[in-house]
C-alpha cells in the first residue's frame, strides 16, 4: 500500500535529520528580517558564530556516543588564554591559533579520557570538568581583559571581503565534511549507534570516542577566538553561558542525544533557530530571564519531535 502523507513527511525529516531545523531557520530569519530593517548580516552573523560554535563542538561528542558540558568552559578559557596571557606575552599573533587549537584538543582528550578510561558516565565527567574549567577561568581573570587591537577583531567584522564569522564557522564544517567521508568518520557513527556491535567488528571504540572529544575541544577553541571577537574581551562570566543553548541546537538539529545520526550541519541549523528566536525576543523587549524557560521549551519540543520523526513505520494489518 502506498505510504500516506505524514509517513512521506516522517520518511523524508528521518533521511534529512537537519531540515526541521533549517526550514525553522528560515522562518525565524524571514521575520527577523520583516521586523528589523537594518538587519546587518556581517554583524548577525559575527553574534551567531559563538553558538554555532559551541553547538558544533557540542555534537562532535554526542555522535559518538557521549557528551561533553564543559564545551562553553572551554570556549572561556581559549578566550582568556588569547587575551590575558598570549597577547601580553607577544603571542597575540597568528601563532596563538595553534596554540589555542593545541590547548583545545588537550581539553577535549581529557574529557574523552574521563569518560572512557575511567568509565565515568560523559555527563558526570563533563559536568565535574566545567565547574573545574569555572573556577580556572575565574581565578585566571577574575575581571573581565579588554582586547584592544589585533587580528581576532576582525573576524567581527571582514577578512578581505569576507564576513570573519563565515570563515570560523565554515572552517569546522569543511573539515567535518572531509571527516564523515574517511574510515574515521564510519567508525564514529558505528561507535554512537552501537558501541558494542562496533567493537565486535573490529573497531577500537575507545580511541574514536576519545578523538570526537578533542575534535569538540579544537571546535570550542575556535568558538573561543570568535567569542573574543564578538565582545572584544574574554570574561570568565561566559563559562556557562552557552550550555543549555548548545543542547537545544543539537537536539533542533536533528542529533540524536545517545549518538549515531546527525552532524555538524544540523547543529549550525539548530544554533541558528535558537539565535533568531533569541533576537526576536530582545525585540519584544523579554526580559533575559525569560531566554532559560524558552530555551527548555524548544528542547522539550525538539526531543519529542525528534523521537516522533524517527519512530519506525508500523505495518499496517491486512
Amino acid at each position: 500500500m502506498p505510504a500516506s502523507l505524514g509517513e512521506r513527511v516522517q520518511l523524508f525529516f528521518r533521511l534529512h535529520p537537519a531540515a526541521f531545523a533549517a526550514i525553522m531557520a528560515a522562518v525565524m530569519l524571514a521575520i527577523n528580517l520583516a521586523m528589523q530593517p537594518q538587519f546587518g548580516p556581517t554583524q548577525q552573523l559575527a553574534a551567531f558564530a559563538p553558538m554555532a560554535l559551541a553547538a558544533m563542538a557540542t555534537a562532535a561528542a554526542v555522535v559518538g556516543g557521549g557528551i561533553d558540558l564543559s564545551i562553553s568552559a572551554q570556549m572561556t578559557f581559549s578566550s582568556i588564554l588569547l587575551v590575558g596571557y598570549l597577547t601580553p606575552a607577544g603571542l597575540g599573533g597568528y601563532i596563538a591559533i595553534p596554540i589555542l587549537l593545541a590547548a583545545g584538543a588537550i581539553l577535549g582528550t581529557l574529557n574523552g579520557l574521563l569518560a572512557v578510561v575511567l568509565r565515568l558516565p560523559p555527563i558526570v565527567a563533563s559536568l565535574a570538568s566545567m565547574f573545574i574549567l569555572t573556577g580556572i577561568n575565574l581565578r585566571m581573570a577574575p575581571t573581565p581583559v579588554i582586547l584592544f587591537d589585533g587580528w581576532v577583531l576582525n573576524l567581527a567584522r571582514q577578512v578581505w571581503f569576507i564576513p570573519g564569522a563565515l570563515l570560523t564557522v565554515g572552517l569546522p564544517l569543511i573539515l567535518w565534511s572531509v571527516f564523515v567521508r574517511s574510515a574515521f568518520g564510519r567508525n564514529l557513527y558505528a561507535v554512537g549507534g552501537n558501541d558494542a556491535t562496533a567493537f565486535s567488528a573490529g573497531v577500537n571504540v575507545g580511541l574514536i570516542r576519545v578523538t570526537s572529544y578533542a575534535i569538540g575541544g579544537v571546535i570550542a577553541a575556535i568558538g573561543g577566538i570568535a567569542l573574543t571577537a564578538l565582545v572584544s574581551s574574554a570574561d570568565a562570566s561566559t563559562s556557562s553561558a552557552y550550555v543549555i543553548g548548545a543542547i537545544t541546537a543539537i537536539a533542533l538539529g536533528g542529533i540524536i542525544i545517545t549518538g549515531g545520526r546527525g552532524g555538524l550541519l544540523g547543529a549550525v541549523a539548530g544554533a541558528a533557530v535558537i539565535f533568531l528566536v533569541q533576537n526576536m525576543l530582545t525585540l519584544f523587549n523579554v526580559s533575559q530571564v525569560w531566554l532559560n524557560l524558552v530555551f527548555g521549551a524548544l528542547l522539550l519540543f525538539a526531543v519529542i519531535t525528534g523521537s516522533i520523526m524517527a519512530a519506525p513505520r508500523k505495518e499496517k494489518k491486512q
